[in-house]
């Protein structure tokens, strides 16, 4: 069915466009890069106690390929994985893992301490300890009155 014939019924509709994004989802090719860099590792994002911990897969890093950045309340994580072989030394059968640079930038909310921030690598994983500032809302603060001086 062509662009300019539109099926009457909704369900017929929605259909066409299901068919049309599965087309354009097969067109684009796995090797394009990914928005902000060449891989992108997993990352886990939760709360422990009064702390956010960042948590990101990256096997096979050394601390001296990684950066752990603040900007814009956002975390930002980048690095470069190395190609483990001289490609031209050997005959590939299968090459899944990737190589390159990577960035990823985690959107932060709430207050924190990100000058006490600490970053661990270990067992593969990148770990982003930021303790959280402790809100001062809900807080009574009592404010002296002074007297004016007489005149």
């Amino acid at each position: 069915m062509s662009r300019r014939e539109r099926p009457a019924s909704a369900m017929g509709l929605l259909q066409q466009e299901i068919g049309e994004l599965f087309h354009r989802l097969a067109l684009v090719e796995r090797t394009d890069p990914l928005p902000g860099g060449e891989w992108c590792p997993p990352v886990d994002v939760f709360e422990s106690g009064d702390r956010l911990l960042v948590v990101a897969e990256v096997p096979g890093l050394a601390p001296a390929s990684l950066r752990v950045a603040f900007r814009d309340r956002c975390l930002v994580l980048s690095g470069e994985r190395q190609p483990g072989r001289d490609p031209g030394a050997v005959s590939f059968l299968c090459l899944e893992r990737a190589t390159g640079r990577f960035e990823r930038t985690i959107p932060l909310d709430g207050s924190l301490d990100v000058r006490h921030a600490r970053a661990t690598l270990g067992r593969g994983l990148l770990t982003v300890s930021v303790p959280r500032l402790h809100e001062r809302r809900g807080q009574e603060t009592v404010v002296e009155i002074e007297r004016e001086p007489a005149e």
